[in-house]
């Protein structure tokens, strides 16, 4: 089973020592930006076979994997997939290149979804061009970096070593004066700078900065990431005019080396500023890095009619809205149901609910079905299919109506979609809260057996 630690200033270089070869254009894969943005990510990380795999919590609320570094990233995977099983978390991957989707589509199917953000999309440069800015399209680039040179023929540009720190530092407090209508992302991302700067010694970072008349004016931090130079930080100035261009040419030009043929100055964030300043540069590339969920879209064309032992399982239907409001509604039948539809609705009503179980089926994300003692009798409760899994699990949720409970009901549905389950080809699993002894007492009637517990849940599966 995969152990992970968490990132920190201490394992940096150990993290460093896979991501400086990796395969990826993606800006995100580097030591600087696992580093720098850390408070968002909370980035842990393992090894396997010589094979680095990380593992985020995106701002606490879900967790995702990058795709693995290293000589193994098949077996990687594997791994991945066991820890995610064995903890009960979907299986996701972020900052994906779209030229990776398709090892994930041949691993996990066409079923895989994936979405991406422009805004977040890297710029990728030939390295080349821009050292050299030839061309009529950099003519506007070249001018800048000559009118620069003339203003100022003796500026210098220097080597950043961890001694020269504090000038840094000095510069970006006049820096923050000049920017300080900063919005949200740009106050965190300066924040970052701040930190990755006080910690120049974690990693293997390049910088350099421009130095006019004894004042530091500019600076720009980046790594070597495969075949990348990747660019975390570009600092300078208004005042010196073509300071930004002729800063970005001189760290090219201190910063070539063999095998490196892409510049990476990562995303815009969805600054329109920034944005079309790293159009005007002509990017060979714009990276869009992709969210993948690894799942199965649930392959029920129509619902069934499910009948056994007493009970039918079938379709919810107009007539049963009363009922199935009812069920959503009462805070004490919901207490352990693990779902709150305040997230999805609004304005709770009859035909929302209704609604939102015929679009989830439509939309191939659960099955919902009445619990009924004859065909087209009064609804008891409901019984669900939900959460089908790339390793063909599903899971299985139960609920009734108070005056419906403790007469064996729930216990017969779960036996029953279970059996359904199977029928499909897949895995029927379950879970409960530790506190709710019924639910728990229902499961194993049903004949599912627990298989493990953590600190909210305890989890079975059927024999």
């Amino acid at each position: 089973m995969l152990k992970f630690t968490l990132l920190n200033e201490k394992n940096l270089k150990r993290v460093q020592k896979y991501t400086k070869d990796s395969p990826y254009l993606v800006c995100d894969i580097s030591a600087g930006v696992l580093y720098m943005w850390n408070d968002v990510f909370n980035v842990s990380f393992a090894i396997f076979n010589d094979t680095l795999i990380l593992k985020c919590c995106f701002k606490n609320k879900f967790t995702a994997f990058f795709l693995p570094v290293g000589k193994d990233v098949s077996g990687a995977l594997l791994e991945i997939e066991r820890y995610a099983e064995s903890k009960h978390i979907p299986l996701n991957f972020m900052c994906v290149e779209e030229e990776y989707l398709s090892m994930l589509e041949d691993r996990y199917g066409e079923d895989i979804k994936s979405e991406y953000d422009r805004d977040f999309s890297d710029y990728i440069y030939d390295y080349q061009r821009l050292k050299t800015l030839v061309g009529k399209k950099f003519s506007g680039q070249r001018n800048h970096v000559n009118a620069f040179k003339k203003a100022y023929p003796n500026y210098k540009f220097k080597k950043l070593e961890y001694k020269d720190v504090p000038r840094v530092l000095e510069f970006l407090k006049e820096y923050k004066k000049e920017h300080k209508s900063s919005g949200r992302i740009e106050k965190n991302e300066f924040k970052n700078t701040l930190m990755l700067v006080n910690n120049l010694k974690v990693a293997n970072f390049i910088g350099y900065y421009m130095e006019i008349d004894g004042k530091t004016c500019s600076f720009t931090i980046g790594e070597y990431v495969g075949g990348t130079l990747v660019i975390h930080i570009e600092k300078a100035l208004k005042e010196y005019r073509g300071i930004y261009p002729t800063t970005f040419n001189e760290f090219l030009k201190a910063c070539e080396r063999e095998g490196v043929v892409y510049i990476n100055r990562e995303d815009d964030s969805g600054d329109l500023g920034l944005r079309t300043s790293k159009l005007q540069y002509q990017p060979e590339i714009i990276l869009s890095k992709y969210f993948v969920e690894v799942g199965r879209a649930m392959k029920i064309k129509r619902r069934p009619v499910i009948k056994g032992d007493g009970i039918v399982l079938s379709a919810i239907t107009q007539k049963d809205k009363k009922d199935y409001y009812n069920l959503y509604v009462n805070k004490t039948l919901n207490k352990y149901w693990g779902y709150d539809y305040k997230k999805d609705i609004e304005t709770p009503s009859e035909d929302a609910f209704y609604n939102l179980q015929l679009n989830d089926f439509k939309q191939k994300d659960n099955l919902c079905l009445a619990i009924r003692e004859v065909s087209g009798g009064k609804m008891l409760g409901e019984v669900v299919l939900h959460n089908f899994t790339y390793d063909k699990k599903v899971e299985i949720g139960v609920r009734l109506l108070k005056k419906y409970q403790g007469k064996g009901f729930a216990s017969k549905a779960v036996k029953l979609i279970c059996a359904y389950a199977k029928s499909l080809g897949l895995t029927p699993v379950s879970k409960c809260y530790l506190q709710n002894e019924k639910s728990y007492k229902c499961l194993v009637r049903a004949g599912l057996v627990e298989s493990s517990r953590d600190k909210k849940f305890v989890y079975f599966k059927s024999l």
